[in-house]
């Protein structure tokens, strides 16, 4: 959580294999060029605060991506049971388009 500025402990989600244990903060350093117009820059928007996400307190914190467009509009429609596992993919109907780590941050 290098360069983070305001942080605080957001909370927990339960998973099936592990929690998830969530800080929120922002960054204060410049943000890496984007390809993608249609993601809000970060520090603007559904992106104004940065997530950071571990399963023990002893490990590092891993910073979520960004939130994109297209992961906020499908994580409405489903429902899912987290495993604890970022690189998981998201088992449901309709298909979501990314991992467990974007439909987290969505």
């Amino acid at each position: 959580m290098s360069g983070a500025d305001r942080l605080r402990f957001f909370g927990k989600i339960y998973g099936t294999k592990q929690d998830y244990l969530i800080a929120v903060g922002t960054l204060n350093e410049a943000e890496e060029v984007q390809a993608d117009r249609s993601v809000e820059k970060r520090g603007e928007g559904v992106n104004k605060m940065v997530f950071w996400v571990t399963n023990n307190l002893l490990n590092d914190w891993i910073q979520l991506p960004d939130c994109k467009p297209h992961h906020l509009q499908m994580s409405r429609l489903i429902k899912h049971v987290f495993t604890g596992d970022l690189n998981a993919n998201v088992d449901c109907n309709p298909p979501f388009p990314g991992k467990e780590r974007h439909l987290l941050r969505a």
